[in-house]
Formats: C-alpha cells, structure tokens, sequence
C-alpha cells in the first residue's frame, strides 16, 4: 500500500509540501480541500484537491498572481519515490 494512501477522504483538507520543510529554507506547499482520491486519471495514485492556500518560500500566494496554485487543481501524489519522508502529507481535518 503507498505510503499516504488512507490519511485522507473526499471533503477533508490536507497539507501537502513541496520539499521537506528545514531551518534556514521557509516552507513550500499547498492546502485543499479533496475533491477524489485514488485513480484521478494522471498515470499515479493521488488526492486530487481544489487549492485553498499556496505558500511558496514562506510567503502567501494569492489567487491570479502569476504562478499562483490558488483555485486551481492540484494532484497530490500518495507516495513519491524521491523525497518521501514522513508529514509530506498532513490532514488537516484530524
């Protein structure tokens, strides 16, 4: 079983990073709420999520500036093969 695939279910929120988050970097990732899990038709395992909040270098990216996730949809694999590490994904509504 990959590693994310039941922390989460259609309608709650989750936190998903980008890269691991570490003193000295500010944070990277995207909140949302999902929308299906599993089969989403991208060739992976994945929540699909409608982003609520963006945060990139630590700084809040706000719907329609350029480079912005906000509003959009994202896929959020269960499990990458690079990278993993435990708290990539979090659900925020636990």
């Amino acid at each position: 079983m990959l590693k994310n695939a039941k922390l989460a279910v259609v309608g709650d929120v989750i936190r998903a990073y980008d890269f691991k988050p570490m003193a000295g970097r500010e944070d990277c990732y995207v909140e949302g709420k999902v929308i299906a899990a599993g089969n989403v038709g991208v060739g992976y395992s994945a929540y699909e999520i409608i982003c609520g909040r963006d945060v990139y270098d630590g700084v809040r990216q706000q719907e329609g500036e350029k480079g912005s996730r906000v509003g959009q949809i994202v896929y959020v694999p269960f499990e990458v093969s690079f990278m993993e590490y435990d708290g990539r994904v979090m659900n925020l509504s636990k």
